[in-house]
């Protein structure tokens, strides 16, 4: 209980900060305006929103869709991928310094199968879970640093599975704003990886449990 009222604390807070520097406002004109003069502010502080992402409870891909709207797509891209490649840098650092046995044991009950299947398929599964949106990447990230997969190949599988997902989020402003068909072809993009990765995801799961 105490948990959750320290999250919802700090979303009020996050949400009076945005408040306080208008990017609240639905009129994408006029976030447009107060990003074209406020970049640094701006990207410093998307930056910081992946690095306090994990304690705020914010999705990757929240931040990642946050991006394709805020900014133009290379930057976007740019940006997010930097946010991402500091923000599970410090999941492995805790994993590997700070995890417990107390916590590896919490993951390993609540997410059974997910260290088993860590060890038996190694990066590949690392990359299945990011890219399935069924996954719990994170936890699975933290895990991957518990099994012992060095971080070069942790973090380059992080960013190779990300790619994809990272260009279709940076070109959504601009498929908003130019064409139908661009939306829909996102659209279309997103259901694919979503169904391929979840079919992949469940039958690991199932030729787990034989």
């Amino acid at each position: 209980m105490k948990k959750k009222i320290f999250i919802v604390a700090i979303w009020i807070i996050a949400l009076y900060i945005l408040k306080q520097f208008h990017l609240l406002s639905l009129d994408m004109s006029v976030l447009k305006e107060f990003l074209s003069g406020n970049c640094k502010y701006a990207m410093l502080l998307f930056i910081a929103l992946w690095i306090v992402r994990l304690f705020m409870l914010i999705p990757g891909a929240t931040l990642m869709f946050l991006g394709g709207i805020c900014f133009n797509p290379l930057l976007g891209f740019i940006l997010s991928m930097v946010g991402m490649v500091l923000s599970e840098t410090l999941v492995y650092i805790f994993s590997r310094v700070f995890s417990s046995e107390r916590i590896n044991q919490y993951l390993e009950s609540k997410h059974p199968q997910l260290k088993t299947l860590l060890e038996t398929y190694s990066y590949k599964f690392l990359a299945l879970g990011i890219i399935c949106p069924i996954a719990p990447s994170d936890a699975i990230c933290f895990l991957a640093a518990a099994v012992g997969i060095k971080y070069p190949t942790y973090i380059l599988t992080i960013i190779i599975s990300n790619i994809p997902l990272m260009i279709l989020y940076s070109i959504i402003e601009i498929s908003l704003s130019e064409s139908l068909v661009g939306i829909v072809l996102i659209i279309i993009s997103f259901v694919l990886i979503a169904i391929v990765s979840i079919k992949i995801w469940n039958n690991l799961k199932q030729m787990q449990k034989i």
